[in-house]
């Protein structure tokens, strides 16, 4: 079976995924690198800070903002849509070309993820991130964001014309959209957050953007068919299913050792082991968690095989093909599309990591525009 990733997408999770892929990416960020090198054509790319750049969220040093707030709504399950805030976690680096306008980015980022369901349940769609709205009620639960002209369509509330903040810290607040309406979850922008007692924590994701081509082919590990992310889990220890670093009190704890080696292999007494404090290990193979934990996660696997589902269980190739920016000497903008191929670690979130099926694989194209500044 093939399967086409549609452009501007982002695709996640296992082969038992169920929420609605994909998630439409906001379309006008801006990132901004800089040029460390200049050798014929070829340039050496390197990290702006927001001092050389004026904002936090075009610059692209630890720290900056990438893009815009993301909603990934589930309308299968409401509750557990989450806004996604990516920021840099390392210095962005990389290559290009500027008269064939191919380029190469590393721009590893962290993803926090806010539960917010839906944070405007009166407006049509569903608002997992807050919206940046004209023309919408505010002040007023039971009408906020809904669309008005005027303030007797608001109830106790009244009508916003201008651009305002509905949902969130900031609801109420002026705003300027960063991205466009491309579906009923946006327009979004940083001058709109999320409710921060909704943030369920960060997630690494390993962005190494390219305009060539990428592909990942899925292994069969610890008995586990068309693995494309595996984690370091505990399926042939005791039993429990757990990946390494689960917080969850039924996964392999001190706290829960009996005995030496009862009931993990990293209890060495009672109430004592070395089962905390335990990270997310990353694997590609079982040998490299043959040790964790003294054995305790000795199975390399993601939480169910395949990728993109649902019924992607039998994926076995992950492919993105880029479109370089052509000859980009004339300083003007140029159309091109940047992939990426990466992991997503659990999150720890029982119903966010069911029904995204996670950990698992990820794949994104950005169309957008590329140019060289003088």
């Amino acid at each position: 079976m093939t399967r086409n990733l549609q452009c501007g997408g982002l695709f996640t999770g296992g082969g038992s995924n169920t929420v609605p892929l994909p998630y439409a990416v906001p379309d006008q960020g801006t990132s901004l690198t800089g040029i460390s090198t200049c050798s014929g054509t070829s340039l050496g790319l390197t990290n702006l800070t927001s001092a050389q750049t004026g904002s936090l969220r075009n610059c692209t040093s630890v720290g900056c903002l990438f893009g815009p707030p993301l909603p990934i709504p589930n309308s299968v399950s409401t509750p557990t849509g989450v806004c996604v805030i990516n920021s840099v976690s390392t210095n962005a680096s990389g290559t290009a070309d500027c008269v064939s306008g191919a380029s190469n980015l590393s721009l590893p980022l962290t993803s926090n993820l806010f539960l917010d369901g839906d944070l405007l349940p009166n407006r049509p769609g569903i608002q997992v991130c807050p919206v940046c709205l004209a023309g919408a009620c505010v002040g007023d639960a039971a009408h906020d964001g809904l669309d008005c002209t005027s303030s007797a369509q608001c109830g106790t509330g009244t009508c916003a014309l201008g651009n305002t903040c509905h949902g969130g810290a900031n609801d109420g607040m002026p705003c300027t959209p960063a991205d466009t309406a491309v579906n009923a979850g946006f327009p979004t922008t940083h001058d709109c957050p999320p409710p921060a007692l909704n943030n369920i924590g960060g997630l690494p994701i390993a962005f190494n953007l390219t305009t060539g081509s990428t592909h990942v082919t899925a292994q069969a590990l610890s008995g586990q068919n068309q693995v494309f992310c595996g984690f370091c889990r505990d399926i042939n220890a005791a039993g429990t299913g757990c990946f390494s670093g689960d917080p969850d009190p039924n996964c392999p704890h001190n706290s829960g050792c009996a005995a030496a080696g009862v009931p993990f292999p990293c209890c060495t007494g009672a109430g004592t082991g070395s089962c905390d404090p335990q990270t997310v290990i990353p694997c590609t193979s079982a040998a490299q968690c043959s040790t964790a934990g003294s054995g305790t996660w000795p199975d390399c696997q993601q939480r169910n095989n395949g990728a993109f589902g649902p019924a992607g269980g039998g994926a076995h190739t992950i492919n993105e093909t880029g479109a370089p920016a052509g000859n980009m000497t004339n300083g003007l903008g140029h159309a091109s599309t940047l992939v990426s191929i990466f992991c997503i670690q659990p999150t720890f979130n029982a119903t966010v990591d069911a029904a995204g099926d996670l950990p698992g694989p990820g794949a994104v194209s950005l169309p957008g525009t590329t140019q060289l500044l003088p």
